[in-house]
């Protein structure tokens, strides 16, 4: 009698003997291949034994699949047509989903509402694109090409990623793998903006940015700002979880020099969105004497560092902040300007059109027909973008996905705090700090297109699966 995978007629099968012959058969494969038909062959071995790791520990391929959408890979290994990384690891998710549900019976990732609310969304924009979409001949004058369907291709994507890690993702070690893996990229992002910056570089030679070597959506000097945000609010929950003094120490100028990615940024919504991030953690903190000291000691570092890194271009576009006299005439005045034009559009496209948008990606063409300087430039708001592409419907989907996230994490963070010490509470600094980060990306949504951004979904799916253990371990103490 089989009585599940890994046990046979209840006697534990030992799976650490068998992944080590499986190994050295590959290996003898691989050395006699390469002798053989050359080096193809070891790249064929080493595909398989990726494949191999991912079916025995999903929860790494996840980490590997977030990594896809963050890291910029090297061209030999960026694929062709639909033959990407990503493409290729969801199609192992897809089997590997198939095969638990098959063999479970769980169809328990399909009734998360998180899950309803990103398939909710997909239709709105499905139904746009196909309803409301610009008229093919008027894009055949303009010899432009319909873009709803590559668009949404990539938005599919990223909701399947939400469902696999919703599914993959099922112990406190696999939450906070995953959490450190992203907190990594962003922290290296900031890290590498800061130090182009440094050596003189940076877009127009004064702005951070990632230059497409890490997290290429991070070239934006804007999405790098964010990033930055994120990583303060990492780094420092992770200090503050640290028992070790020295290292809670040593921690701190990490915190400013991410700080100080900030400022070199010259994103002034960067700037407010640190300000965000801040006034979030001090209230979290009830603004206690000895948050306050660590604050001040970090600011005073920052500061340090911003007088001694900064460029004077930086410092006086990020502090030419909206409704002051500087931002009418200083730098980056010009921004601003085309900002406000953007939204005066996106408002009348949204009135014209309430109910259904003109289709995931339809933006640019939709705009430059609007619009008497033929511009296709984005709207620069995660919110209005969401109203013209999909429709009033659309963003009710995106504030409802983002609300439920947000009780999701405020649920399990007051569990967290009052609950007897276990694997499942020592997440509390992860939750704390995905808090404060979604914080943020709502303030940063306001002035970025950032709903199509991985990070939106790796925040929806940690929220749901702290949610999941936190009921989990509440059933457990109860039962105790």
């Amino acid at each position: 009698m089989i009585e599940g995978v890994g046990t046979v007629s209840g006697r534990a099968v030992d799976r650490s003997s068998g992944a080590f012959v499986l190994v050295l058969l590959v290996a003898a494969i691989a050395a006699l291949g390469s002798v053989v038909l050359g080096g193809a062959t070891v790249v064929l071995v080493f595909g398989l034994l990726l494949l191999a790791g991912i079916v025995a520990r999903p929860h790494y391929g996840i980490a590997l699949f977030l990594s896809t959408f963050l890291m910029t890979y090297p061209k030999a290994l960026q694929g062709v047509g639909f033959l990407t990384p990503n493409n290729v690891l969801g199609m192992i998710f897809l089997v590997l989903l198939a095969y638990r549900v098959y063999r479970e019976r769980d169809w328990s990732f399909l009734t998360t509402p998180e899950v309803q609310l990103l398939g909710f969304v997909v239709a709105m924009y499905y139904l746009s694109a196909r309803l409301n979409g610009p008229d093919p001949h008027t894009l055949q004058l303009l010899g432009e090409q319909e873009m709803s369907a590559a668009n949404m291709r990539i938005f599919v994507n990223r909701v399947a990623f939400t469902v696999f890690f919703i599914a993959f993702i099922r112990t406190p070690e696999h939450a906070r793998m995953i959490y450190l893996v992203g907190l990594a990229f962003m922290v290296a992002s900031a890290l590498s903006g800061v130090q182009g910056v440094i050596q003189g570089g940076g877009l127009y030679g004064y702005r951070a940015t990632t230059e497409a070597r890490l997290v290429a959506a991070a070239y934006n000097p804007n999405r790098l700002a964010m990033l930055a945000v994120f990583s303060v609010a990492g780094l420092w929950y992770l200090r503050r979880s640290l028992v070790v003094p020295g290292l809670r120490t040593a921690l701190v100028p990490a915190i400013a020099v991410m700080g100080l990615a900030v400022f070199m940024t010259a994103s002034r919504s960067g700037l407010l969105g640190l300000g965000v991030c801040l006034a979030g953690i001090l209230w979290d903190e009830r603004v206690s004497f000895r948050a306050l000291l660590n604050w001040l000691l970090g600011g005073l570092l920052a500061a340090v560092l911003v007088a001694q890194f900064v460029p004077e271009r930086s410092l006086e576009r990020i502090t030419n902040l909206p409704g002051t006299q500087q931002a009418q005439v200083g730098e980056g005045a010009g921004s601003l300007e085309r900002r406000g034009r953007a939204w005066e559009i996106a408002w009348e496209l949204f009135r014209e059109s309430p109910f259904l948008g003109v289709g995931m990606g339809n933006w640019e063409v939709a705009r430059f027909l609007k619009d008497p300087a033929r511009s296709t430039a984005a709207p620069h708001s995660s919110y209005l973008l969401a109203l013209v592409e999909g429709g009033i419907f659309c963003l009710a989907g995106f504030l409802a996905l983002l609300w439920r996230s947000w009780q999701n994490l405020r649920f399990a963070e007051q569990w967290m705090m009052w609950a007897p010490p276990s694997a499942v509470t020592d997440l509390l600094w992860i939750v704390k700090a995905a808090k404060v980060s979604l914080l943020a990306l709502v303030f940063f949504s306001l002035f970025a297109d950032l709903w199509q951004f991985v990070l939106l979904f790796w925040l929806v799916g940690l929220s749901v699966v702290v949610r999941r253990l936190v009921e989990a371990d509440m059933q457990r103490s109860a039962y105790a």
